[in-house]
């Protein structure tokens, strides 16, 4: 038995029709590409930091004191109190004089509270 094969021509509207789709998917696709070296490529960039050589000037509390919650396991919980230090630093690269932070969103919350300690006072406890 021969299997009969239908042709099937489109009209004309339905052949602009593909066509139309065609090319908003493969110009969506393009553009996405486009966007993703062009907007992508430089903030993924700024996010890369370098190391750097620092060398401490100065280490100094501020006088406050701040509350921490920690965990160890399901039945250690607990707060402690430790002090806020301020850690400059002198960065080799641009020889330039800085706060130390231990992160961007540290650095946004509270710029004058450098780094905590919790380690060196969590063992002197």
């Amino acid at each position: 038995m021969a299997k009969l094969r239908v042709a099937y021509e489109y009209t004309e509207a339905e052949d602009k029709s593909i066509r139309l789709g065609l090319f908003l998917i493969i110009s969506g696709v393009v553009s996405l590409f486009i966007f993703g070296f062009c907007w992508l490529s430089p903030a993924l960039q700024d996010l890369q930091a370098t190391a750097a050589n620092c060398t401490v000037l100065s280490v100094q509390q501020i006088g406050e004191v701040f509350e921490c919650t920690f965990t160890c396991g399901a039945d250690c919980r607990g707060t402690s109190q430790y002090p806020c230090v301020q850690v400059y630093v002198n960065n080799s690269e641009s020889n330039s004089r800085a706060l130390l932070h231990s992160d961007e969103h540290q650095l946004l919350t509270n710029p004058k509270e450098a780094t905590r300690l919790r380690r060196l006072y969590s063992n002197q406890e």
